[in-house]
């Protein structure tokens, strides 16, 4: 075999035909699945009516319109304004997911888009999640009371990791409480979000099995003790 002007080349040809040969040698190729591919968002909508919390719909409440909606999942939440009390706390709203009958999902994460004034003439309220689950199952966060929507925010590098990561499949949907807080004397302000909850489609009915991420192999979904084991 000739020689290149290569150094580095030469070395790379030597250790390739001496795995061709037989011989053995340092490189080898690992064969990787595919990673997360078809990704979805699914919508959470307010689904009981709380004061404080509405959707973004063109007929405001005061004028006729619902608190509630299906089908518009961007959400106005206000900012409280309780004296008296060393924070000030609006109700606790519901929000939930549509059911999607035509797919089996599995859920990989969850986020939050939140718009909070840009121009607060006074101390900004902060919105918080708490207890997201599916079908009324275990709380998938792994904060128990409600946590700042900051740590979901659409905008971060990765997923906040959730306790599992199960199958969604209809008639189930997830849930999820929303909260505002704030401290005394806040002016009162509007917060505008919306939150989804991100799955990756495995089987459609219209467009069949999809490829698994890495995540899905086998060994990966081996549980280790716990209360649905063997279930």
């Amino acid at each position: 075999m000739a020689r290149s002007a290569n150094p580095l080349l030469d070395a790379n040809n030597r250790i390739n035909r001496a795995m061709v040969d037989g011989v053995g040698g340092l490189q080898f190729t690992a064969q990787a699945p595919p990673g997360i591919g078809r990704l979805i968002r699914i919508p959470f909508y307010v689904t009981t009516s709380v004061a404080g919390f509405k959707p973004l719909s063109t007929t405001p409440v005061a004028a006729g319109g619902s608190g509630t909606s299906t089908t518009v999942p961007a959400i106005c939440a206000e900012s409280p304004n309780e004296a008296g009390s060393a924070t000030a706390v609006t109700g606790t709203v519901q929000l939930q997911t549509p059911q999607i009958s035509w797919a089996t999902l599995r859920i990989v994460g969850f986020e939050a888009a939140v718009r909070y004034p840009v121009l607060p003439n006074g101390p900004v309220a902060q919105l918080c999640f708490s207890q997201l689950q599916i079908g009324g199952g275990a709380n998938l966060f792994v904060h128990e009371d409600f946590a700042p929507a900051d740590i979901y925010l659409s905008g971060q590098d990765s997923f906040a990791g959730l306790r599992d990561y199960p199958i969604l499949k209809s008639p189930n949907v997830a849930q999820l409480n929303a909260q505002v807080v704030g401290p005394v004397g806040v002016t009162v302000s509007r917060i505008n979000f919306s939150a989804s909850l991100v799955c990756e489609i495995l089987v459609d009915d219209n467009y069949g099995a999809h490829i698994p991420g890495a995540y899905a192999r086998a060994g990966a979904l081996v549980r280790q003790g716990g209360s649905f084991v063997n279930r």
